[in-house]
């Protein structure tokens, strides 16, 4: 499909006379209203095809105004769109399961920013799409960024591109007690064996520290060719895992081979101070970031688009979804 994203894609794809296609902003993704109360479901299938299009180019696209309500709801226009709900495996983020493979988005505390990351870009499996759904909406803070991680790769230096495309990615993560998750939630199995067996045929390096900890090390290229356009995306969990962002007094208290989770370049080496700051610049200045309203539905292309959540005060409830599983390409 060729790119329409810098045309007038509300006159090239059909979404129906009695709902309101909403161009990105700076504030917002593209939104699409409905102009009267409607049948969301029978919206959502008759226009698919163009829905999926319209993510196709754009990347990330929010239903704002549709009357959802709930968890079910969520489930079911999110299957109608993207097709059936993922289970949510090797995990990195604390997450409840609300309703068959509807989660809630995180559990982390809310006073800790969550960094900007692509779902699952660290696994050997991952997830082509990710929805959010607005529960409840936090009253301060509470947002989840989003960035187009295209826009991310072309803002690179050359030779930052070119490291990483030869070195491609280190992760080094632990279980801990107390710290993190620990190796059965992150596994969703209480059994060692089948911890062992599936790092050991996949190619991941592993130590038992002890009956709880358990160390894994793995290498991952920093870019994958996205299935439906066949363009080379930056796809990984780099940034998410750099030690920039773990308080000193962690860096303090832990030694580096027994933190939560971390991020090197392929060899082993630290990543750049240089290129730490090209990242952090481009998060700042080129992040969307909105307010939650209640019903919301942000659809994302997780290849495309990266995500986050700042910190909040008081209540806030935001579930998510996955779909159309894909294996990462060594």
């Amino acid at each position: 499909m060729e790119s329409l994203i810098h045309a007038d894609i509300a006159s090239v794809i059909d979404l129906g006379p009695h709902v309101r296609v909403t161009p990105s902003t700076g504030d917002l993704p593209m939104v699409i209203s409905p102009l009267q109360p409607m049948n969301w479901a029978e919206w959502a299938t008759e226009h698919k095809a163009a829905l999926n299009d319209l993510l196709l180019d754009q990347g990330a696209v929010l239903l704002r105004g549709f009357a959802i309500e709930g968890a079910q709801g969520f489930n079911k226009l999110f299957t109608i769109i993207a097709g059936d709900a993922m289970e949510y495996k090797n995990r990195t983020s604390p997450r409840e399961q609300v309703y068959n493979n509807v989660y809630t988005s995180t559990s982390h505390p809310n006073d800790q920013q969550i960094h900007m990351h692509t779902e699952n870009s660290y696994s050997l499996t991952f997830n082509r799409v990710i929805a959010f759904y607005c529960l409840i909406p936090p009253k301060n803070g509470g947002e989840t960024p989003i960035a187009d991680e295209r826009r991310l790769l072309k803002s690179l230096k050359p030779e930052t591109v070119d490291k990483f495309r030869a070195k491609g990615i280190r992760y080094l993560r632990n279980s801990i007690p107390g710290i993190g998750l620990d190796w059965r939630t992150i596994y969703q199995t209480t059994d060692k064996n089948t911890v062992n067996k599936y790092l050991s045929e996949n190619g991941f390096e592993f130590t038992w520290i002890s009956d709880e900890q358990l160390r894994v090390s793995w290498t991952l290229p920093a870019f994958q060719a996205h299935p439906m356009t066949g363009e080379e995306m930056w796809f990984n969990h780099m940034y998410f895992g750099l030690k920039d962002h773990y308080d000193p007094q962690v860096l303090e208290y832990f030694s580096e081979e027994d933190l939560p989770f971390v991020a090197y370049f392929g060899d082993g080496s630290d990543i750049d101070t240089s290129i730490v700051r090209e990242l952090k610049d481009f998060y700042r200045n080129n992040s969307i970031v909105f307010k939650w309203e209640k019903d919301d539905f942000l659809l994302l292309d997780n290849m495309m688009y990266s995500h986050g959540r700042n910190p909040f005060d008081g209540s806030r409830k935001i579930l998510t979804a996955m779909a159309q599983p894909l294996a990462f390409i060594r």
